[in-house]
């Protein structure tokens, strides 16, 4: 974590300035950086001394290297930053093809009495390509985190916030819109950082600028799959460019920066004009992958499963997650299965076809039995339903609640009529997010 880096002031000359960038304004930090602490996002809380959190433990993007500067002007618009999260295809040899995303870090300077920020990030990314649609190879996942409350006090600040209970899953080198690595110049291997901000009184505020300072700090550095650190003052964010991107607000939409990175003055040295981009760092646990897409189903090749199964949304958003069995024929009654792991036990006692969920025992939505529809179709709604008693709950056991980025899978248990065995759907894997 970057909890002192920045605490020192910047670095080098260079100047990658992209076509019809316009200029705002950068203002020399208006106080030493103090730790807020850790903001809880599922309970709105804070940890304030000796702080931990269930986060981590390794650092995927590390924007930290110092300039001395905020930046300020576009309150009340949407500014995004970009950077890459490499995968196992990358030349920077990513360590999984999608992260799990539980906390992350980032720094402002606010003249106000207090300040909200509100973040969401983009696996697909295509810096300064506006509107931020799909369209435009722009992906949105996971949350919009709004942080209220943030203390400001006419001073600089560093937040770090835990996600837990709110994690997402990003997709490595540009997400679901260019999957795989690309190769450098081709702006697809990007994802994108989005800050909103408002201050109650109007009060001058910004991010801190930092992280972009290749002169001094290789791109890629303070990581897991780079730990290196060149510059002990702070590492430069892997895949940042000297601009970001504005919609919204009082400024026109389009690609902004400070006037062109130039830092003649070493590690940790003063920007004499500061970077375009934002200090943030993201946290993960790298021994770990994710799934973003939205199911995956397998146990499909026994020619005796019986049902095809799908869900309709895999964000725990509290509308709701449909998982839907169809074609399971005529059947008497029926209802959805749950386990951590998977494995098969062909024919097991009393049915036909493969049981593709393994555990002690397996959790049953037996609460939400029914009788399938028409050709043999029933759904079972595993955020609302009745066995886990509704917002997410699994039944128990094995228990417990359906969390983002948790993997489970699904699979369904249908009771035939005329004392023939009972079968089995095909099986459905779903991370959540």
């Amino acid at each position: 974590m970057f909890r002192s880096v920045l605490l020192a002031t910047p670095a080098l000359c260079l100047c990658a300035i992209a076509p019809a960038q316009q200029q705002v304004q950068a203002r020399k930090l208006i106080s030493p950086l103090r730790d807020a602490g850790i903001y809880h996002v599922a309970t709105g809380t804070w940890t304030r001394t000796g702080a931990t959190a269930n986060m981590g433990p390794d650092t995927i993007y590390s924007a930290t290297a110092p300039s001395g500067y905020f930046g300020v002007g576009w309150e009340g618009g949407t500014g995004v930053d970009e950077g890459t999260l490499p995968g196992t295809g990358n030349l920077n040899m990513g360590p999984q093809d999608a992260y799990c995303i539980d906390g992350f870090q980032f720094c402002y300077c606010s003249l106000d009495v207090s300040i909200d920020w509100k973040y969401f990030f983009l696996d697909s990314y295509v810096p300064c390509d506006l509107p931020f649609t799909p369209a435009n190879c722009n992906n949105a996942v996971g949350f919009l985190y709004s942080l209220t409350g943030l203390p400001a006090a006419s001073a600089c600040w560093i937040v770090t916030v835990d996600l837990t209970g709110y994690s997402t899953c990003m997709e490595a080198d540009g997400g679901p819109c260019a999957p795989g690595y690309q190769g450098s110049g081709l702006g697809l291997d990007g994802f994108g950082i989005a800050h909103l901000w408002a201050t109650p009184n109007g009060g001058t505020s910004g991010p801190i600028l930092a992280g972009y300072d290749p002169g001094w700090a290789p791109p890629g550095e303070g990581t897991c799959y780079n730990t290196a650190a060149t510059c002990a003052a702070g590492n430069t964010g892997l895949g940042a460019q000297d601009f970001f991107a504005i919609e919204g607000g009082a400024l026109s939409p389009g690609c902004y920066f400070f006037g062109g990175y130039i830092n003649t003055n070493g590690c940790g040295g003063p920007s004499q004009v500061p970077g375009a981009q934002f200090c943030f760092e993201i946290y993960t646990d790298c021994t770990k992958t994710c799934h973003s897409e939205c199911g995956v189903v397998y146990c499909d090749t026994n020619p005796n499963q019986n049902g095809d199964i799908a869900i309709d949304n895999c964000v725990l958003d509290g509308s709701g997650n449909i998982i839907t069995v169809t074609n399971a024929g005529s059947t008497l009654f029926a209802y959805l299965n749950v386990s951590a792991s998977q494995g098969v036990v062909t024919d097991p006692p009393g049915s036909m076809g493969d049981l593709c969920l393994t555990g002690s025992p397996i959790g049953r939505y037996v609460h939400d039995l029914q009788a399938p529809q028409g050709s043999g179709t029933y759904s079972t709604d595993v955020w609302g339903g009745v066995t886990g008693g509704g917002v997410g709950n699994l039944p128990t056991p094995p228990g417990g609640q359906l969390m983002p980025c948790d993997t489970w899978n699904f699979q369904g248990w249908q009771r035939m009529p005329a004392g023939a065995p009972t079968t089995w759907s095909k099986a459905l894997c779903v991370t959540f997010r």
